[in-house]
């Protein structure tokens, strides 16, 4: 009788075991720990841009910001696919940027300005894309062909990323010799440091130089910095500016649009989110940067068709960011995000499936299309917000299940604008009359 022969196929220890080999290939196992390091350097660099968007005032630099991000979190979903289909350890829900890693690039993204900043962003950019091509001279593109196709895709994005900073650095202080020879010796600060990281052993506390800045600009200050060319609401008098009488658009359908462009308020807020809470699983990251970038776009469109229909930024109020302190993170992040997902974004389905009809009534194609645009986006964001509002709670160190953390934030959000117990209770339950307690109804009829 034949010896009967069992073969594990989910073994793949033999590919992990340590190797003699020492020539110029590359192991499936080597491949994966390089793709690694690429993958926590992007995700790095997607924490870099994400935080410094609440500290410049330029409403157009704050979404270039968001969308650098955005793109590097790409980057990712390609290296995390890669680096799973290979022997060695993946990158699961509790993994976390290496200390020496983090900290060098938590040094370098603590800039005195937006030039010094942008200097950092290209200094690291530019060595994660040495690293790619480091990739191509040495994979063999038949035996890893399949990260080839991966760093194809991110090569995408080279030149963007690589020339983003040049306008901010080319003549950067070029009128103040004291301000060039203190940027001169920012850009030596962050050389050194990243020699430093790249000589050091993992396991070895790191050494650093002092750092040169006493007062950082960013990433996410204590007040957001603001666009003067969208003046602040007097938040004393109306709970938003959406409810400003003054508005150009107030008491029409086109009120919509200011709605849409209101919507960098929720992006700077997210920032803080994406940038201050640590150690989620990485899905929320990915999910969380997509969901800021939309709130971009969503912004520009509004802005982008109010300037089209004549108005000016300047003839509205917006309403401000608003930046959590130590003090009260941990409940402003989980209330925060729970009540966008949960409770703004659900409800203004409502307007704006009436705002479609309006404005195509209204003979306003273009219009009526974002609205269709702005509720496809926003169904995606409801699911964020049912796959990450509790886990947000319980991350924060109070665990509520998603059901409570619906009810909680509904609750929350009627008694900030003004409503009895009694009045809450009687609406909680009906989402249409809820909906109608906590967004304000627009005039359908007037365009």
């Amino acid at each position: 009788m034949a010896k009967r022969i069992e073969v594990d196929v989910t073994d793949y220890s033999f590919l992990e075991a340590a190797s003699s080999y020492r020539g110029s290939l590359l192991r499936p196992i080597d491949t994966a720990k390089l793709l690694k390091m690429c993958f926590w350097l992007e995700f790095e660099l997607s924490r870099m841009t994400m935080g410094w968007v609440p500290s410049v005032p330029d409403w157009d630099l704050k979404g270039e910001l968001v969308r650098l991000s955005y793109l590097h979190t790409q980057h990712m979903v390609q290296l995390r696919e890669r680096i799973s289909e290979l022997p060695g350890a993946d990158i699961n829900d509790k993994a976390w940027t290496p200390r020496g890693l983090q900290e060098a690039c938590q040094r370098i993204t603590h800039a005195g300005g937006l030039i010094e900043f942008a200097a950092g962003y290209k200094f690291i950019v530019t060595k994660l894309y040495e690293q790619y091509t480091a990739f191509h001279e040495t994979l063999d593109p038949i035996l890893d062909g399949p990260t080839f196709d991966k760093l194809r895709y991110i090569e995408l994005d080279k030149e963007q990323m690589l020339s983003w900073g040049i306008p901010y650095m080319k003549f950067a202080f070029v009128e103040d010799q004291e301000k060039r020879d203190a940027y001169h010796s920012w850009l030596v600060y962050i050389d050194q440091v990243w020699k430093m990281l790249e000589s050091s052993s993992s396991k070895k506390k790191i050494d650093w130089p002092d750092h040169p800045v006493s007062e950082p600009a960013g990433p996410i200050p204590l007040k957001p910095a603001n666009d003067p060319k969208y003046p602040h609401v007097d938040l004393t008098k109306y709970k938003s500016a959406m409810f400003d009488p003054k508005s150009p658009t107030y008491d029409s359908v086109k009120h919509m649009i200011f709605i849409n462009a209101s919507e960098m308020s929720a992006v700077e807020s997210l920032t803080y989110l994406y940038y201050g809470v640590h150690k989620m699983p990485v899905d929320f990251y990915l999910d969380v940067a997509r969901h800021t970038w939309d709130e971009v776009r969503h912004s520009q469109m509004g802005v982008r068709r109010l300037k089209q229909m004549g108005y000016r930024t300047e003839d509205f109020s917006w309403h401000p960011s608003t930046a959590p302190t130590s003090a009260t993170m941990k409940q402003v992040f989980p209330e925060f995000y729970s009540s966008l997902t949960m409770v703004m974004e659900p409800c203004s389905f409502i307007k704006k499936r009436k705002s479609i009809g309006a404005f195509m009534k209204h003979g306003d194609p273009l219009s009526s299309i974002q609205s269709e645009y702005d509720i496809a986006d926003e169904r995606l964001h409801v699911g964020f917000g049912q796959k990450w509002g509790a886990k947000l709670f319980e991350h924060m160190e109070d665990f509520v299940s998603a059901q409570n953390a619906a009810e909680t934030v509904k609750q929350m959000h009627l008694r900030k604008m003004g409503y009895s117990q009694d009045e809450i209770n009687k609406v909680l339950h009906s989402f249409p009359e809820f909906c109608g307690f906590a967004t304000m109804e627009l005039n359908y009829d007037k365009y």
